[in-house]
């Protein structure tokens, strides 16, 4: 039987070990009401997604977030690919560096918060657009009783309401610190912390926004959606989404590292949807902290 053979070169049907770090086991069922484990596994090699049926579980420790010995087959369902698992054992810190030869990638948690400021060509758009919604009667009465008091007040109110939007908007600094994932920790492996900001330079300069996004995207390149978490404060809403829109008027060529279209995205904690349980109210991040 074949080993620890890189995840990439796996071959199809053929049963091989593997020594892993899981990183999180789910309990499910399937439609018949079969139970088994999805886990999601990693090594310096790549991630891969592992089934485990009932009758494996059977008289064995049970499976949870570690280092672990697996044996199975990778197995193709419903276009997935997924390692079917039909033995499994812990391993040691010690086994899994002799034979990796180098310490199990654990899952980070990538801490984000973004700066944005409106464009200064966005302030020529302010006084025709507001005397066309005046004019045209698509001001609400608040905004209407604010303009006709003060119309350099309000056109300078909705410029700077413009750094919302990423049309009207861009990005002064991108902010991220990467730790570990709380809960998870191998004993004898040292969780790494650091703290990086793109935008600003050490002297307290400013960047250019391409050079800001593109340093940003090369920190998150290996960033892993079924390992990894994204975390911070309407990111889901507004980080995330304006960032990859400043991309793509930068002329620059990306594929999210996260699938927004998903109701519950993975790979990402949202703080405001985790305060209404994954409902879209909104909720102030200082009135949570």
């Amino acid at each position: 039987m074949k080993g620890n053979i890189p995840i990439p070169e796996l071959p199809f049907a053929e049963e091989v070990w593997l020594m892993v770090a899981v990183t999180s086991v789910r309990e499910r069922r399937t439609q018949q009401g079969k139970p088994f484990r999805d886990a999601n596994a990693r090594n310096a090699t790549g991630s891969l997604p592992l089934k485990i049926w009932a009758e494996v579980l059977e008289g064995r420790e049970d499976l949870r977030p570690g280092l672990w010995g697996v044996t199975g087959k990778l197995e193709s369902f419903q276009d997935r690919t997924q390692f079917v698992v039909s033995d499994y054992k812990p391993i040691s810190i010690e086994q899994y560096r002799e034979y990796l030869g180098c310490d199990p990638l654990l899952p980070r948690a990538f801490t984000l918060d973004i700066e944005t400021l409106a464009l200064p060509g966005f302030r020529d758009r302010v006084g025709p657009k507001l005397e066309k919604d005046l004019k045209l009667g698509y001001m609400r009465v608040e905004q209407q009783q604010r303009y006709l008091e003060d119309i350099a007040a309000e056109e300078e109110r909705v410029y700077q309401l413009g750094s919302l939007n990423a049309t009207s908007g861009r990005i002064l600094s991108i902010a991220v610190h990467v730790g570990p994932v709380l809960g998870f920790a191998i004993e004898g492996v040292t969780n790494s912390q650091s703290e990086h900001a793109f935008g600003i330079d050490a002297e307290g300069s400013e960047q250019d926004e391409a050079l800001a996004l593109k340093d940003f995207l090369a920190l998150m390149s290996d960033f892993d959606s079924e390992c990894d978490l994204l975390v911070g404060h309407n990111i889901v809403g507004f980080d995330l989404p304006f960032i990859f829109q400043r991309c793509l008027v930068n002329n620059i060529t990306v594929k999210p590292f996260v699938d927004l279209s998903e109701f519950r995205v993975a790979g990402v904690y949202d703080t405001m949807r985790g305060w209404w349980l994954g409902g879209r109210n909104r909720v102030g991040l200082d009135d949570i902290a």
